[in-house]
């Protein structure tokens, strides 16, 4: 019993210093990443250009201006993406790819595969992209006033700068000219009209580099009342924003809830301003003041409705699928 006893006890011992001896592994590893991590970024902080390659992202920082997140599945070429290259560990070869691809050239990268960095940058956007045969390329054009607007300060929203592609989306032949020569007229814009690939129901509008209070002027300048956002990138162009103007035979449903004399004028104001789909719930809204609901994608449709109706009150409400509801008292 002794000499099993011992032997246990060896065991024990054995299994107790292997438990410490992983500890220590861990706490030597934990220590050495925390000093990398710190020299990491006491290098970075003496830097100017240069890109954080992370597990998914790679970050691109200018001068404490910008900062630009780009997506490790974008295409370097048609063979290889980013990714491809990060999982090999070419970093060097990363670093010559960005430099390919960016108008601003960067100097520097370092690997951050844990913990985070907070590049205190006047702006972040993420690299525009577009899809060409089921894979992600950098939309260069966007790409290029991108970087004009936010690291070179120029101001592409003074509106003679402006440049607006409208697409016919609807068979009216001259459509897409004719709101061009409107919008030219009054906003000193310059635009490309032609055909989109076929019809629509909906309008559509591609946001790529335009001030958000200059394209809300240009929606509320044109006849179409359905502008749903579409995805920048999905469109290759160098226009500040693309017009896709569709049918709108239908609409997108808008139902107002209310049950009082206001409520009802606000359902009568957008019936006789043309628009379609239109429900009315008599039920109280809950409100004291008239709110609109949307899905983030319909925001201009909503803001247009809030325009006409003089309703400021707008809430962003992602479970609404292809709807706009109006609550009213």
């Amino acid at each position: 019993m002794n000499r099993m006893g011992k032997k246990s006890n060896k065991k024990l011992n054995k299994g107790v210093r292997g438990i410490f001896l992983i500890l220590g592994i861990i706490v030597i590893l934990g220590i050495c990443l925390m000093f990398n991590m710190k020299n990491t970024h006491k290098n970075i902080e003496q830097w100017d250009k240069y890109a954080i390659i992370g597990k998914e992202n790679i970050f691109v920082i200018y001068d404490g201006k910008l900062t630009v997140r780009i997506p490790e599945t974008i295409q370097v070429d048609k063979d290889k993406t980013f990714e491809d290259l990060v999982d090999t560990k070419n970093y060097e070869e990363v670093l010559e790819a960005l430099n390919r691809l960016l108008p601003v050239k960067v100097n520097n990268y370092a690997v951050i595969k844990h913990g985070s960095l907070d590049p205190k940058t006047k702006n972040y956007v993420n690299m525009p992209e577009t899809l060409l045969d089921g894979k992600k390329y950098i939309l260069t054009s966007s790409m290029h006033n991108m970087f004009d607007v936010l690291y070179n300060g120029q101001d592409k929203n003074n509106s003679k700068d402006l440049v607006v592609d409208i697409l016919n989306a609807n068979g009216k032949p001259g459509y897409a000219k004719k709101t061009g020569e409107r919008l030219e007229k009054e906003f000193g814009l310059k635009y490309n009209a032609a055909n989109y690939e076929n019809n629509s129901d909906i309008s559509y509008v591609v946001v790529n580099e335009i001030n958000k209070d200059k394209l809300e002027e240009i929606i509320m300048g044109v006849d179409e009342k359905y502008f749903r956002i579409k995805k920048a990138g999905t469109i290759p162009t160098l226009a500040n924003t693309v017009l896709i103007l569709g049918t709108e035979n239908s609409g997108v449903p808008v139902t107002v809830i209310g049950n009082s004399s206001k409520s009802s004028n606000l359902y009568n104001d957008l019936r006789k301003d043309g628009y379609k789909n239109l429900h009315y719930s008599k039920k109280n809204g809950d409100v004291d003041e008239p709110i609109i609901e949307y899905n983030k994608e319909d925001y201009y449709i909503a803001y247009k409705i809030g325009k006409k109706l003089n309703i400021n009150k707008m809430v962003e409400k992602n479970d609404l699928n292809n709807k706009i509801v109006i609550l009213s008292n």
